[in-house]
This record gives structure tokens, C-alpha cells and sequence, in this order.
């Protein structure tokens, strides 16, 4: 990754959108770590992720109506009200994610120095997750959220990757085109093909 800095300038590249589970830590063991310390939770967890995967890409226009449409479709899987399901995912779901994250899965040793090198050649960083909470996973991971130009989450701007529409609003904040963003992520299928929706560059980890 280091070598990737001297060559940014080269491409023109203005801005890098990180992706944060899976890119700047190591995410393996993190669901089976979830369920043994809430064994009781695995049906609620499984409804989440299947939730989650049903709206792969979709486009709601605005947070409200992001999570709207999420907690319905999770509640229909938990079987119980939108209402319970919300409470469920923000009080007792996200915060064991985080807290498991900060215990067990590591910040990848390549991460701080590449930051801070990017940002010394002025280049702009945003992170974008897919989960909310990317704040506290951030300072679970011992990163503070001043390191990016923004933190955002994808369902807080209305949708999921690969939604096109998510580079278009970040671009469009940070003053760049498309072409001069890079995005770094995990997933070829959500990051990598939200990247060439818009024709940004694209780089896997």
C-alpha cells in the first residue's frame, strides 16, 4: 500500500474513499465472536445480514426512508414490530459490533502510516461504510474520525453500495470528479462496482 502513495499523484487521484469493515481491520472471527458472546441473538443476527443482503445497491434517496424500509424488512424476518427491531440493531447489535471489534480485531498495521502519508501530499479522505456506528468503530479501532475529511455512513446518505449515487454525493462535497477518486475496499462487489458505476479507480485490499 505504501508504494500506492507516490503513484497517486501521477494519476491525479484528489480524494480516497476508504471502506471500513473488512479494509481497515481484519473482520475475520467477528460474527462468530458476536454469537458466542449473544448466543440468543443468532436468529436476530441472521435476519440482519439477510436483510442487509436483500438491499444490496438499492437507492431510498435519504436516511429516513433508508431505515425505514430496513427495520420493516428486518421485523418481518425477527417477526416483531419495526419498532423492536430498531431498538435490537441500535442498542444491543451495533454496540456488541463495536465492542467486539475493539477487543478482538486489530487495526491492519498498513492503515495509520498510509493515511498520514496521503494526507501530507494533500490528498482529501472520506471514509464510507456500510454500517452506521463507523464513528465508534473508528475509536475501537484507535483511529480518531478527525484523521478523514468526512465520515459517513452509506444508509445515512439513503442507500447501500454499490448505489452509484453514494460516490456522486461524496464527489460532489469534496469538489472532485469521479475520475479522481479512489476507492479503497474489501469487496469487488459493493466497492469495486460502486467505483466503476461512477469511473473511479477501484483498489482491492
Amino acid at each position: 500500500m505504501m508504494n500506492l502513495v507516490s503513484k497517486l499523484s501521477t494519476l491525479n487521484t484528489k480524494l480516497i474513499v476508504f471502506d471500513l469493515d473488512g479494509t481497515l481491520y481484519n473482520k475475520r472471527g467477528l460474527s462468530l465472536r458476536m454469537v458466542l458472546h449473544a448466543p440468543l441473538d443468532i436468529r436476530k443476527m441472521q435476519a440482519e445480514r439477510a436483510t442487509r443482503a436483500s438491499m444490496k445497491g438499492m437507492w431510498l434517496g435519504d436516511e429516513k426512508h433508508f431505515y425505514e424500509t430496513f427495520f420493516q424488512r428486518m421485523a418481518a424476518r425477527m417477526h416483531c414490530s419495526a419498532t423492536a427491531a430498531e431498538q435490537w440493531y441500535n442498542q444491543r447489535y451495533m454496540p456488541l459490533m463495536v465492542k467486539m471489534i475493539g477487543k478482538y480485531q486489530p487495526l491492519n498495521e498498513w492503515v495509520l502510516p498510509f493515511i498520514h502519508d496521503c494526507q501530507h501530499t494533500g490528498i482529501k479522505l472520506v471514509l464510507l461504510s456500510d454500517y452506521g456506528f463507523a464513528k465508534e468503530k473508528l475509536q475501537a479501532l484507535g483511529l480518531s474520525p478527525t484523521l478523514f475529511d468526512w465520515v459517513i455512513s452509506a444508509p445515512e446518505l439513503g442507500g447501500l453500495k454499490p448505489a452509484p449515487e453514494l460516490m456522486r454525493i461524496i464527489t460532489e462535497r469534496m469538489g472532485v470528479a469521479p475520475q479522481e477518486c479512489l476507492v479503497i475496499g474489501d469487496r469487488d462487489d459493493t466497492d469495486g462496482e460502486m467505483a466503476r458505476r461512477t469511473g473511479a479507480q477501484f483498489r482491492k485490499v
